[in-house]
């Protein structure tokens, strides 16, 4: 059984906000992931059909440098995986589990994990970018576009909450 040895929300909050600081001082830019996922699409598009993946200019925005694997989004991405996933062993809080509703099969519950982060990865780059991306860099540099995203991010998620709430009951 896991510990739950979770930190405090202040000193989290604190330490992303530093963090968050940090980037924009050392690499000129605030946090943000979904542009990691984009770049690796783009480079495994250009590996299947080079030419086409070169004409698009959703693509090509990725490929016209000189090594795009160098790119430091692909690192943070990386390290945010790596340091969850230490810091949930050594606060002894990592297990693998499906959480789902007690009337939620779980092929249904992979289902709408799948379909709900392929919706979000589509609206992300909609949105040019993601909630880090948007909401925290964003927001930090005032951005009216960052604090109208996480207005329209809080009303829709108590919206859409409401709508599946009795999947998990």
């Amino acid at each position: 059984m896991a510990k739950n040895n979770f930190w405090s929300p202040y000193i989290a909050g604190a330490g992303l906000g530093l963090t968050l600081l940090a980037t924009f001082y050392l690499a000129g830019w605030g946090l943000g992931a979904s542009s990691a996922f984009s770049l690796l699409a783009s480079l495994g598009m250009r590996e299947i059909h080079a030419d086409f993946a070169q004409q698009l200019t959703y693509f090509s925005q990725y490929l016209n440098v000189e090594s795009p694997l160098r790119n430091w989004v692909l690192f943070e991405v990386c390290g945010l995986f790596l340091g969850a996933f230490s810091a949930a062993l050594f606060s002894g809080n990592f297990r693998f589990q499906l959480d789902r509703g007690s009337g939620m099969g779980r092929v249904t519950r992979l289902m709408a994990a799948v379909s709900g982060g392929i919706m979000i990865g589509f609206a992300s780059r909609l949105a040019r970018g993601c909630t880090s991306g948007v909401a925290l860099s964003g927001g930090a540099q005032l951005a009216i576009g960052g604090w109208i995203f996480v207005i329209a991010m809080f009303v829709s998620g108590f919206v859409v909450a409401a709508l599946f709430r009795r999947l998990w009951t």
